[in-house]
């Protein structure tokens, strides 16, 4: 019963197969058991980890509200104080603008001048927009960077604002700077100007910044959004519900706590998210990549010690077997394998039974391969007689032919050409084989006395690779192909192009003939019922039995993957090909 080669190959080989019983029955149950427990105290710490963010996360939300509400009645203060109402009324009546100028910065710089909750307050008059009257808490980290932020963004914000904030407080956020926008009202309550005060994110949302292992943190205060630190988080932080949550995020061994917190009150609501990656959680991946890691020390030396055996024992063997198979596969029979360096006494039993069937095998081989040689000649010779009396008498038609009409020296010449031909035929020297230059000598010999009947209406086109003159090719293998162009592609219209080609492919010479000629398709077929191994009909035409025997010869030297094909091309030509192994005893 023969085995299925496809389902060989997909086979598990033996080292294989132990590798994976070594690695179920042992490796696997202690990774598994690792990992449990790892992954037990993992979560143990990841739960508590989230009630202690909990509660840190409600505790800084306490403090950040009561903060912004401090914020937010501080800048009450200035419509409550009538410094600044008083000062526009003065103004509005004599104009001053310096006097307005003092007065309101004096108010500023006493009541927000060290307030650490603020960098920066700034006062801008609806009539006058383009002054600004601000002071700035340097004390407290306060810089003109925000007044430049506010005087290029936020400041026509603003004033667009104004009319429909009321006694409201809004907040606008430019770059990392969070402003606080709220109406200066008269007595009557109709808004006359806005102050406008940069937060201390730092002071007053210090707590969200200092979770613990926050790796990131976003604070949303009416829709203003503001990263207090790492990246921006992809979220709707108005979409949260009220109160505090903690989320467990886990991929593997990393892992995360999300925390999201929200509260609503009367001038504003405030909600933060952030991802936070407490020192405990760090700790334990650090434990468990150690213990996996010391599994794996104490692995390896057991698989080394299993795969030392294997290979020596086992594999090593199998593999010279197999290495002594593969020889034979590709032809060279008699090889044999080292019985010493085999390891064991059944692998020593293997390999002299191995050694034996080569060798038997080589014997036979040898009688085969010379009783073939001895066939193959003998057919050649066979084929190569045919060809030889057919093509004589062709030329000697057009010799008589040419002899009658002129008593020229072409007749000299044409005498010459044939003297070459029937050298060629005769092969006193019996060579199967000639160099394809030698081939070349005959192919223009016999062109010449074709030339000489049809003269310029006959085209002859060479493109012959160099590199291929010195590579062997059977005698008289392309003189039948070009009489077969000639007498079926030329000689009905008496004119015509033959195109000869030799050109290299990988280890093959590929000669091609190529002739203008109309070929049907019906005689396509007949030409290619030509090209078969069985006997030719005893009334068969000389180009005919030319072609056949080209492909016989081929299909003899250089086996199935050769012979004589012929298709027509694209340009309704008629293509002839054949193929030479250049890698057979005594090619190049």
């Amino acid at each position: 019963m023969k085995s299925n080669p496809q389902k060989a190959k997909t086979r598990r080989s033996l080292r294989a197969s132990l590798i994976m019983m070594v690695f179920l029955s042992w490796v696997l149950p202690v990774v598994v058991s690792v990992g449990a427990a790892g992954w037990y105290l993992f979560s143990s710490l990841t739960e508590q980890a989230g009630s202690t963010l909990h509660v840190n996360a409600q505790s800084a939300l306490e403090l950040v509200d009561t903060r912004l509400a401090g914020a937010v009645a501080s800048s009450r203060k200035a419509s409550y104080i009538p410094t600044i109402r008083n000062a526009w009324r003065q103004y509005q009546q004599d104009g001053n603008r310096v006097v307005l100028y003092d007065s309101v910065s004096q108010m500023l710089y006493q009541q927000y001048k060290y307030d650490e909750k603020f960098l920066n307050t700034i006062v801008t008059f609806d009539a006058l927009p383009e002054d600004s009257i601000y002071v700035t808490n340097t004390t407290s980290g306060g810089t003109t960077e925000g007044i430049r932020k506010y005087d290029r963004f936020i400041r026509p914000q603003a004033l667009a604002l104004s009319a429909e904030l009321g006694t409201s407080v809004a907040f606008l956020e430019q770059e990392g700077h969070l402003f606080m926008v709220r109406n200066l009202v008269d007595a009557d309550y109709r808004p006359f100007a806005v102050i406008v005060m940069e937060l201390n994110s730092e002071q007053v949302f210090r707590e969200i910044t200092e979770l613990p292992g926050a790796e990131s943190a976003v604070l949303s205060l009416n829709g203003a959004q503001l990263c207090l630190c790492g990246t921006p988080l992809p979220c709707r932080l108005q979409d949260i519900s009220a109160g505090v949550s903690v989320c467990i995020q886990a991929d593997g061994l990393q892992a995360s706590l999300a925390v999201s917190a929200k509260r609503v009150q009367a001038d504003y609501t405030v909600c933060f998210s952030a991802v936070t990656v407490p020192p405990g959680l760090r700790q334990q991946k650090a434990f468990a990549l150690f213990t996996l890691a010391l599994v794996a020390l104490f692995t390896l030396p057991l698989m080394a010690l299993i795969l030392r055996f294997l290979t020596s024992k086992v594999n090593r063997p199998v593999q010279a077997l197999m290495d002594a198979a593969d020889a034979i596969t590709a032809g060279h029979f008699g090889t044999e394998v080292d019985t010493a360096a085999l390891t064991s006494r059944e692998m020593e039993t293997l390999g002299e039974n191995f050694n034996h069937m080569s060798r038997t095998l080589q014997n036979q081989f040898e009688h085969i391969y010379k009783e073939e040689l001895a066939l193959r000649d003998a057919r050649i010779m066979a084929l190569q007689s045919q060809i030889n009396p057919h093509f004589l008498n062709n030329t000697l038609e057009i010799i008589n032919w040419e002899a009658r009409l002129n008593g020229d020296l072409k007749v000299c010449r044409m005498m010459e050409s044939l003297s070459t031909m029937l050298c060629a035929a005769m092969d006193r020297k019996h060579r199967p084989l000639v160099h394809l230059s030698e081939e070349l000598m005959y192919v223009d010999a016999y062109l010449y006395i074709i030339n000489e009947r049809l003269g310029k209406r006959l085209t002859v086109i060479r493109a012959i690779d160099d590199s291929l003159l010195d590579a062997y090719v059977p005698r008289l293998i392309l003189q039948p192909i070009l009489e077969n162009a000639v007498e079926h592609g030329i000689t009905p219209t008496q004119k015509g192009t033959i195109a000869l080609r030799a050109y290299r492919q990988t280890h093959w010479m590929v000669l091609e003939v190529e002739n203008d000629g109309l070929t049907t398709p019906e005689d396509l077929e007949k030409i290619r019922a030509l090209l078969t191994d069985d006997p030719a009909p005893a009334d068969e035409r000389s180009a005919s039995l030319g072609i056949r025997n080209v492909h016989q010869r081929l299909r003899i030297l250089y086996g199935a993957e050769s012979g004589l094909s012929v298709n027509i091309t694209k340009n309704n030509c008629t293509l002839f090909s054949m193929k030479i192994n250049l890698s057979q005893s005594g090619q190049d």
